[in-house]
């Protein structure tokens, strides 16, 4: 079998094996002993009476390990656990050994080896929570159950031949010898343990923040956490079910083989076969179909086989229905030890270390007991109306497999949300940041009003006018930009505003509400008097050239924003938009914008490629909405356009907010213009967390992130090849920001088509770099991406070596390569 272990993790991962294999080992030596002692001390009729004593001493088992587990230093908790069960066995062995034995010892030392089942294996995955993230873990944990899977096959094989002549009684003793070992291999695994693993925040080893634990408060835990509670019920309900087709089994076992010693033969030959062929799914298959499916599908994987085997049993002749029990315990058990156990164990390690621990310890050694109870109850209720036929029995259990399978469903969505919340927000972006916290076009328009009133009296009145149509100056603002009221008058644009002394312009009054302050403006500018006085000045000023006549010319750019988008002055602003001022030409923008004529936006599309006026040119584009997208996409999409305003561009199409413009966004990606790519991916960034409802095309956008994704195993490529001459190292830094770029937009792509706020998430606790951000961020993203993408994308983003990752470099271009989303 190949290892799909990585050469760091390996020798932490073989502790950790050895341990389940020598602890289950020792289970499997006492269990056959257990039930053969106590069967011939006590007998068939007293078998309730050990059900009943193991529940009870198992809810004080449950009540002790509640608070050890808080209490107790992880290593020294479980090493003292085995230590007592090394001092039990040795006290029992000596017992069940005397001469006269007392009968009811037997009793007690079932219920002794119930625990201690319960009890090692609960702490064995207690310690691989402790010790591994979610992804080392599902790496691992294929390999890790596959230990105690042969453990169980090499005990259940020193039970059946007994080496060296050993008598039943005898086989007690294998059990200290193993737990002897098993505690020094606890404190190896601590030992070999990342930093981080099982530390509490002053970094000692399993210990957490002493609480209140016992039966009633992990109860009371499990209530109040919804996840748990989905956990727990999906557990007893499969554990019902478990009982429900072992009952079948049993039954059905007898019929078929009624002497005793073949029955026995029949079980022992099942037993056997069943922990083999667990053990090779185990070691082939559960960590395949966990990295290729994901969890959901592998929680599915065994209710979906039981559902065929009980809806079958009514298809299938009475004679085959040995074939059809096998099948049913086989698929069962099989999936049980391995699959089932390796996801369920996953779906514990995110929780918070002061719920997880104390739940675990509830959930596995106490509701599994009390599922056992709840499944007699259950055929004890129904045993008076139905004759527990297979049929009958195989109904019961394809109701609750259905409900199994709405919790497991329900389970791993859940868990997701669980992932989430081990992941923050690291920094709220800045766009967004700004635009909620700051209004910029008030802030621009406050700016504009105290520069234009040095300049010009006129700009400044008209500035004015434009802030208190806002609504929104403060008292502050109000004494900032606070000025003389005779200076308010429009009077200094040579006459352009006054006939005869008086000024055409209002004086701005603060009692006029802003809607008739407009209302009064526009209704003066209308006028044809006002027209006819206006066009000789207007036409002249727009004729002007050179700086002694600027300041008029933005007068009269803003004074025709003013008017009414039909007036025959507005012709005018065409030579204005292309004034050789910036500050003219910026004015005239503002203008176009507020009367949204056609005629003047290939004008502003060409104020695109001046720095000083590319802003005010975006505004004005916006203002026209969606309806001009298709022009803006055929300069977009012209190669031979200025390519300042080709990536201007984009940032005006996602300002639109319209689905039109999301299109055409990413079809302009699709054609892989290395020139305006990070500017349509940033547009299509900001379009997207502005207006979450818009679509963009998956196809085209998983097309180009698989390209990405290829381009960045090129550039790993790129690096090794530099990194090779000391003498490049300015070049391999350089390389490496393209790589960090490239990666950036691989995120802000997949953030167009998935939950946007997870994929930030994600990105943003990869970039922060610690073990466990950057575990859960790949573990959120192997819950959230398709197949495809996730096998290309995470061992780039993986916590492995960079040599590791060149070597992987090849393989992933040509699987990149493969790949067709048409």
């Amino acid at each position: 079998m190949k290892s799909n272990l990585r050469p760091v993790e390996s020798r932490l991962s073989r502790l950790m094996f050895a341990y389940f294999f020598l602890a289950t080992l020792s289970i499997y030596v006492v269990k056959p002993a257990k039930e053969s002692l106590f069967m011939d001390a006590l007998g068939k009729p007293r078998l309730p009476y050990a059900f009943l004593l193991t529940a009870i001493l198992m809810g004080l088992a449950v009540a002790a390990n509640s608070r050890l587990v808080q209490r107790v230093h992880r290593p020294v908790y479980v090493s003292s656990t085995l230590g007592f069960f090394i001092l039990t066995s040795l006290i029992f062995w000596v017992l069940i050994r005397g001469p006269a034995p007392w009968p009811w010892v037997f009793l007690i030392f079932w219920s002794w080896a119930d625990i201690l089942l319960v009890t090692t294996i609960t702490q064995f995955w207690i310690m691989v929570n402790d010790l591994f993230s979610p992804r080392e873990a599902k790496r691992r944990i294929g390999f890790l159950v596959s230990g105690g899977i042969l453990g169980g096959i090499s005990g259940s094989l020193i039970a059946y031949f007994r080496p060296a002549g050993l008598e039943t009684e005898s086989l007690i003793l294998v059990c200290p010898a193993i737990l002897f070992v098993c505690a020094l291999i606890v404190f190896l695994a601590w030992r070999n343990a990342p930093r981080e693993a099982g530390e509490d925040a002053e970094g000692k080893p399993g210990r957490r923040k002493e609480e209140k634990a016992g039966l009633i408060q992990s109860f009371a835990l499990l209530r109040d956490n919804r996840y748990m509670l989905y956990l727990s019920g999906m557990m007893v309900v499969a554990i019902i079910i478990s009982n429900l087709v072992d009952f079948q089994f049993k039954t059905l076992g007898k019929a078929f083989f009624p002497d005793k010693n073949a029955t026995t033969s029949f079980f022992a030959c099942f037993n056997l076969g069943l922990l083999v062929f667990s053990y090779l799914l185990a070691a082939f298959m559960t960590t395949r179909i966990l990295k290729n499916f994901g969890m959901r599908i592998a929680l599915l994987i065994p209710p979906v086989f039981l559902l065929v085997g009980s809806v079958a049993v009514y298809f299938i002749p009475a004679g085959a229905l040995l074939i059809w029990v096998i099948y049913m315990r086989g698929a069962d058990k099989s999936l049980a030890h391995s699959l089932s156990q390796s996801v369920r164990e996953l779906l514990y390690i995110p929780l918070p270390q002061n719920i997880k621990y104390r739940a675990k310890v509830f959930v596995d050694m106490f509701l599994n007991k009390f599922a056992d109870g709840l499944t007699g109850l259950l055929l004890i209720a129904v045993s008076p109306f139905l004759e527990l036929s297979p049929k009958e029995v195989s109904l019961i259990a394809i109701v609750l497999i259905i409900i199994w399978m709405a919790l497991n469903i329900r389970v791993t969505s859940e868990y997701v949300n669980i992932v989430k919340g081990n992941l923050q927000i690291k920094w709220q972006d800045a766009d967004r940041l700004v635009t909620e916290k700051i209004d910029v076009d008030m802030t621009k328009l406050v700016f504009d009003t105290l520069q234009s009133r040095e300049r010009s009296s006129v700009l400044y009145a008209m500035n004015l006018f434009d802030l208190i149509k806002k609504e929104k100056m403060s008292p502050e603002l109000k004494r900032l930009i606070a000025y003389k009221g005779n200076e308010l008058k429009a009077r200094s644009m040579d006459s352009l505003l006054d006939v005869e002394g008086e000024a055409l312009l209002p004086e701005i009054d603060d009692s006029l509400e802003p809607d008739t302050m407009d209302a009064q403006v526009r209704e003066i500018m209308s006028l044809d008097v006002y027209q006819e006085l206006m066009k000789k000045q207007i036409e002249k000023v727009a004729r002007g050239e050179g700086k002694e006549d600027e300041v008029a010319r933005m007068e009269a750019a803003k004074v025709m924003g003013m008017m009414a988008p039909e007036s025959p002055l507005i012709r005018e602003l065409t030579k204005l938009l292309k004034d050789e001022s910036a500050e003219v030409a910026r004015y005239a923008a503002e203008s176009a914008g507020r009367l949204r004529r056609r005629e003047f936006v290939p004008l502003l599309i060409n104020l695109l490629s001046r720095s000083a006026t590319q802003e005010a040119a975006k505004q004005a584009l916006v203002a026209y909405g969606d309806r001009i997208a298709g022009t803006l996409h055929d300069s977009l999409a012209d190669p031979l356009e200025n390519l300042a305003t080709r990536k201007a561009i984009p940032d005006i199409l996602a300002r639109m907010q319209a689905q039109r413009a999301a299109d055409m966004l990413v079809l302009e990606l699709k054609k892989d213009d290395p020139a305006i790519e990070a500017e349509l991916i940033d547009a299509s960034r900001w379009m997207r967390s502005n207006s979450p409802e818009l679509v963009f095309q998956e196809r085209i956008v998983l097309t180009k992130v698989v390209s990405l994704i290829k381009k960045c195993y090129l550039l790993l490529l790129q690096i090794q090849e530099l990194r090779a001459d000391r003498k490049k190292e300015i070049l391999v830094k350089d390389v490496e920001n393209t790589l960090s770029r490239a990666m950036k937009h691989v995120f802000e792509l997949l953030g167009l088509i998935l939950p946007q706020e997870d994929v930030i998430r994600a990105y943003q606790n990869i970039l922060a770099g610690t073990r466990k951000s950057l575990d859960y961020s790949v573990e959120l993203l192997d819950n959230i991406l398709r197949k495809d993408i996730r096998e290309l994308l995470l061992p780039l983003i993986e916590d492995t070596p960079f040599e590791e990752k060149v070597r992987l470099s090849r393989k992933m271009i040509n699987a990149a390569e493969k790949i067709d989303f048409t």
